[in-house]
């Protein structure tokens, strides 16, 4: 008598499981990631400060920090947003949220490994020549320069009138921080608190990260069905105010770790962009590995075109929430022209940034809007799955636009270059982590198959 293949536990591949992915092959290329972006990134940064001008020197030791920072925020967005996805799912009892369980667990599984990596992020802060953040340098006395992008049919005369204008409004906006850094009332962005709040905030998230995973586990015992409902029942009441949390705490985090390398900059539509783009990375993140698996057991007896279609859609809205947060930042700063809030734009709006600006708009929202809109590509695996892993890489600049013009770039070295290492880097590292993480239990919680809106034929006794 042959078992069935959805009802029988999967285990970590090997050998004799040739229904399940070559995790080894896995592992070998996300080890390859983590040696050969580490070793760009440092060989980028050597190379950069080797080169830079003496009184660059400064600059392209923040810059190094900047592009290690960068790497490490992107791929924070998996154990994070998968903690506050995981936490949509128990609410609303999705298809989604049940076939992309394991992939979620094991993503949120990875804190530790965020844990060390952030200890450098704290050692940057605490020296001053390195530090990213300028609340943290008191003795900085540059001020970054500007080139903006304007229309070439204008007068000579206008355009050099608005070069200096930007210019002089980003030297006052400097300048007036660093009187007020000086006179000591940015108690919140201080060397001191940002390790204080960032010990609290990494509290917060492991103690919820815990309670999912160890009722997430309960709810996956396929011996007490007394025990899956329980477990079912605590996720579900946790979930309402643990997102609550999740609001609150990713807000102190998005303000301290991202937008206080601005000076004065501020925006209350910043924190929710940081959260939909966590959202967005972990989801397709997650969905791309999933689409290996779709037609393998046990996801092959289970898997409806809706439940596909459905999760396409869902990524579709993350990118319309994505497109909806940012044109509002940009249009608020417009309206308001507050001096304090143009520079961010100004900066992004010099050099090759413009570029990656007007990029942004095309390839983060223009281009996934118009695939994701084809029923026949949300239905067709491999175009979904090349679909969510475009988006991955599209947040990922994202990112590195939110940080990296920062700092003016120093002359020398190919600055870019420490921002592929930085990110692929820390990409290596977290997939190694996942992936063992991932083979540590079966890849779906057959005890909750039930659960599926056409599954109810897997019985639930």
């Amino acid at each position: 008598m042959t078992a069935d293949p959805a009802a029988t536990p999967t285990h970590p591949a090997g050998p004799t499981n040739p229904d399940q992915p070559n995790w080894a092959s896995f592992s070998r290329y996300a080890g390859i990631a983590a040696i050969a972006g580490f070793g760009l990134l440092i060989a980028a940064g050597v190379a950069n400060l080797t080169t830079a001008e003496a009184a660059e020197a400064a600059t392209a030791k923040k810059r190094f920090a900047l592009a290690y920072l960068s790497g490490f925020i992107f791929w924070f967005s998996l154990p994070i947003g998968g903690m506050a996805l995981l936490m949509i799912a128990y609410l609303t009892k999705t298809s989604w949220g049940l076939l992309l369980r394991r992939p979620f667990e094991a993503a949120i599984s990875t804190w530790p490994l965020f844990i060390v990596l952030f200890i450098p992020v704290i050692l940057l802060v605490v020296t001053e020549t390195a530090s990213p953040y300028w609340w943290s340098a008191p003795h900085e006395t540059s001020i970054p320069d500007v080139e903006l992008k304007l229309n070439n049919d204008e007068p000579e005369n206008k355009r050099k009138l608005a070069v200096d204008v930007g210019k002089l409004m980003i030297k006052r906006t400097v300048e007036r921080e660093r009187e007020e850094r000086d006179k000591g009332i940015f108690g919140f962005l201080s060397v001191p608190s940002f390790v204080i709040v960032s010990i609290v905030l990494f509290a917060i998230w492991i103690s919820m990260i815990l309670l999912l995973l160890k009722w997430g586990r309960d709810a996956s015992d396929e011996t007490s069905t007394a025990k899956v409902d329980a477990a079912l029942d605590k996720l579900n009441k946790f979930s309402g105010p643990g997102l609550i949390i999740y609001a609150l705490s990713i807000t102190a985090g998005a303000t301290l770790w991202v937008m206080s390398l601005e000076p004065s900059w501020s925006s209350t539509m910043f924190p929710v962009i940081f959260a939909v783009n966590q959202f967005l990375t972990c989801f397709a993140f997650c969905l791309a590995l999933f689409l290996i698996l779709v037609s393998r057991p046990p996801f092959r007896d289970l898997m409806r075109p809706k439940f596909q279609l459905d999760m396409g859609t869902l990524m579709l809205v993350f990118t319309l929430f994505w497109s909806y947060t940012s044109f509002s930042q940009y249009m608020l700063v417009w309206i308001g022209n507050l001096p304090e809030e143009i520079p961010f734009f100004l900066k992004r709006s010099a050099g090759a940034w413009w570029y990656v600006s007007a990029g942004l708009i095309a390839l983060h929202f223009a281009l996934p809007f118009l695939l994701l809109l084809f029923r026949d590509i949300k239905l067709h695996p491999v175009r979904l799955q090349t679909v969510a892993i475009y988006l991955c890489v599209i947040c990922a600049i994202d990112v590195v636009w939110w940080i990296e013009p920062t700092r003016a770039n120093p002359s020398g070295f190919p600055i870019f270059l420490m921002d592929i290492g930085g990110v692929v880097g820390v990409g290596g590292l977290f997939a190694l982590y996942w992936i063992w993480k991932l083979k540590q239990r079966p890849l779906f919680p057959a005890s909750q198959a039930f659960l599926l809106p056409e599954g109810h034929h897997v019985g639930h006794h």
